[in-house]
């Protein structure tokens, strides 16, 4: 009961914060903050989780801190969001892993989030980022859910100036985003 219940309330303030990004109403309260620690102690707060799953958590990352402007909770719905769906699309007993690339070159941080399961198919890739939808038809999924996460995702990254994206790679899905270094005074 108290399972359902929070997957019912996360739900409903999924479909709240859609509309207000629809209706230019969710803002951003921008801090400057490590953006490293951040997704390593969300990362961590999930690995009993991911046990319990029979899966295995492993992060990594080229730099130990990186100081951006973003929204520490937005950035914590999206990795949470993420990490949650690797969890539900693998094989059980594989590896979730959570890379965080640098790219000073650019100004980018390129974060990618990789399980091991069914991959996404091309065709795909652009359409599961679509509010409601998901990789599977509504009646032969495997797998419970909305289909308003990853349009959550990509709004949220979006706001912050990034983009995100499914990687091409065969064994695996990957989903990367990056966020632009930049800090505000």
């Amino acid at each position: 009961l108290r399972q359902s219940s929070y997957r019912l309330l996360r739900l409903v303030n999924n479909i709240i914060d859609t509309a207000k990004i629809k209706n230019n109403v969710e803002i951003l309260k921008l801090e400057n903050h490590n953006i490293i620690s951040i997704i390593e102690n969300i990362t961590m707060s999930t690995v009993i989780y991911a046990k319990e799953k029979n899966r295995n958590i492993i992060f990594d990352t080229d730099e130990e801190e990186v100081i951006l402007a973003c929204d520490q909770d937005k950035i914590e719905r999206i990795i949470l969001n993420l990490i949650s769906n690797a969890i539900k699309f693998s094989n059980s007993n594989t590896d979730i892993e959570i890379n965080i690339n640098t790219k000073l070159d650019l100004n980018k941080v390129f974060i990618s989030i990789k399980n091991y399961g069914e991959a996404i198919k091309e065709y795909d890739r652009e359409r599961i980022f679509g509010k409601f939808t998901q990789k599977e038809d509504l009646f032969t999924r495997r797998n419970e859910g909305s289909g308003i996460g990853l349009f959550l995702v990509r709004k949220l990254v979006e706001m912050h100036n990034g983009k995100i994206y499914v990687d091409d790679i065969e064994d695996a899905t990957q989903l990367t985003f990056y966020l632009p270094i930049e800090t505000i005074d």
